[in-house]
């Protein structure tokens, strides 16, 4: 069964959201969790694009070394060129696999892993903005002093980081400017995300929005993680509470 298919016959819209069959379910799983289940797998079909695209830039460079030297070897050619191209395979390699294992930690995140903030904003904003050049998003970061190499929850952080960006994204079609902010106050984590429209071109014109995310749906997954939201039109705050923010 191809893939769609098999999503499709797995997940059923409702409340528009892809809500998960029950069945699927144990008895005392309860409804916020299914929501906020449903929730994540709209999250990850939005991040198919960024994801395939992170996964082909590295796999692509492997392949383009490979082919060099193969074509070298064809001719017989023995020279510094060609120990150039096989030097680089192993480096290109080793890159390769940690961004495959990164982007499977997306699906299936490792239980107590732990990232810094800067990091997981760097990563989820790369991620997150495949076109959004394009259709004429930018977007800045702004880390305070010592809440860069906070460590926090992995799972927790990202899913969080990457449903922001998605509701204020969704939430304007055309050109946006997002900011995102990450400061330490009195032990916790507090990243907050805001957007305003603006005047840029953009060289995509608005296309129709795969399940646009809501500041409701970013309160669910919060919940669930256990993390602190404030939410209202174009803004989003985030507090991440001292032993959260600083799991190890």
């Amino acid at each position: 069964m191809p893939e769609d298919a098999f999503l499709r016959s797995t997940f059923c819209p409702r409340s528009g959201l892809a809500q998960l069959m029950p069945a699927v379910y144990p008895m005392n799983h309860s409804s916020a969790a299914r929501d906020a289940d449903s929730v994540r797998y709209i999250v990850l079909r939005k991040l198919a694009s960024g994801l395939r695209h992170t996964l082909l830039g590295e796999l692509q460079s492997i392949q383009f070394f490979a082919e060099l030297a193969g074509r070298l070897m064809d001719r017989g050619t023995e020279d510094a060129k060609m120990r150039e191209c096989v030097g680089k395979l192993p480096g290109a390699s080793q890159a390769a696999v940690v961004t495959c294992r990164s982007v499977i930690e997306w699906l299936r995140p490792e239980d107590g892993s732990t990232t810094t903030v800067g990091e997981a904003l760097t990563q989820c904003l790369r991620l997150v903005a495949d076109d959004w050049s394009m259709r004429g998003i930018a977007a800045t970061i702004d880390v305070a002093d010592g809440a860069g190499e906070t460590q926090v929850s992995r799972p927790t952080v990202r899913e969080l980081i990457v449903t922001s960006l998605l509701v204020l994204s969704d939430a304007t079609p055309g050109p946006l400017d997002i900011r995102a902010d990450a400061l330490l106050d009195d032990g916790d984590i507090v990243l907050r995300f805001s957007s305003r429209p603006s005047t840029r071109s953009a060289m995509l014109s608005p296309s129709p929005v795969y399940h646009s995310l809501t500041l409701d749906d970013l309160s669910l997954l919060a919940a669930d993680h256990g993390v602190s939201c404030d939410c209202s039109e174009g803004t989003a705050s985030l507090r991440l509470h001292g032993s959260a923010a600083a799991a190890v």
